[in-house]
């Protein structure tokens, strides 16, 4: 679709730790929200609640702007987070586990992509619940070399696809992240200042809706002055892990490659062979 055309399709990954008002929990810093090992905590369903209506803020901004049709990831984890019933009407979900790929519904026919309630790479200093993928196994993440997380590796893998991010939300150093390798016309929205991996000044949940609902109400009206990431191939990704048996069991994927007792290597063209598997 052209990028100066009426935006008909906007999707929206949700994950889960950069809602406003969301922190750890405490004495379970191998317990991510969402792992299925605390999943009934008053903490956990409280953060469903708010974490929904972030993602029903971000859909009301999208048709607002004029998006026909917005598709709902539920990106989190196992995939089964959100509160469903309580979904704006209008929005399609994408649920569970295992997917055929990531962003598998994903092409070029999307005006944008919207990354939803994300957080900061692991190893962000005051980054709430910052980590790369799994909190409980991944020390750090490089590609090419360099340190990465979920917010660019995501913008990568639709950037193959031709699709843009045109917004984030995610605490202040989140959102500082995906302005310095997406650029200033990506429109950010940080619910929260991290003080701690698990104590945050948060906005309001009402202040941060209506915030992420304006926010992504102008990025889709303005869809068309960003462009999709993309990272000359080929790629090399290294995952560090914490305990050497987590890297031992990675190394036994296909195509991986043990580095060192904590360090596995993946190579492909593109991200998506990375991201794909």
């Amino acid at each position: 679709m052209a990028r100066n055309a009426k935006p008909r399709k906007v999707y929206i990954s949700v994950d889960f730790e950069g809602a406003a008002c969301v922190v750890g929990i405490v004495g379970a810093a191998t317990q991510p929200l969402g792992s299925g090992l605390e999943c009934t905590s008053p903490v956990f369903l409280q953060a469903q609640r708010l974490v929904t209506a972030e993602a029903n803020a971000a859909i009301r901004g999208a048709l607002a702007a004029g998006a026909a049709e917005v598709i709902v990831d539920d990106a989190h984890g196992c995939g089964h987070n959100l509160l469903y019933e309580d979904l704006h009407p209008e929005a399609k979900v994408l649920i569970g586990t295992p997917r055929p790929s990531r962003f598998h519904l994903l092409d070029d026919s999307f005006a944008g992509l919207i990354l939803l309630c994300y957080h900061p790479m692991a190893g962000v200093a005051d980054g709430v619940l910052a980590h790369s993928y799994s909190s409980v196994s991944v020390h750090r993440m490089l590609l090419n070399g360099r340190p990465v997380g979920e917010i660019a590796l995501d913008a990568a893998l639709a950037g193959e696809k031709g699709v843009p991010v045109v917004f984030v939300s995610s605490d202040e150093a989140g959102c500082a992240e995906a302005r310095a390798c997406l650029g200033r016309d990506l429109v950010t929205v940080a619910t929260k200042k991290g003080l701690g991996r698990n104590c945050a000044l948060s906005l309001s949940p009402r202040k941060a809706q209506a915030m992420t609902e304006a926010g992504v109400k102008a990025a889709v009206r303005n869809a068309r002055r960003c462009k999709p990431c993309r990272i000359a191939g080929p790629h090399v990704l290294e995952r560090v892990y914490k305990w050497e048996t987590q890297a031992e069991a990675a190394a036994r994927e296909k195509g991986a490659e043990r580095v060192d007792p904590y360090t596995v290597r993946w190579r492909g063209k593109t991200i998506t062979d990375l991201l794909g598997r």
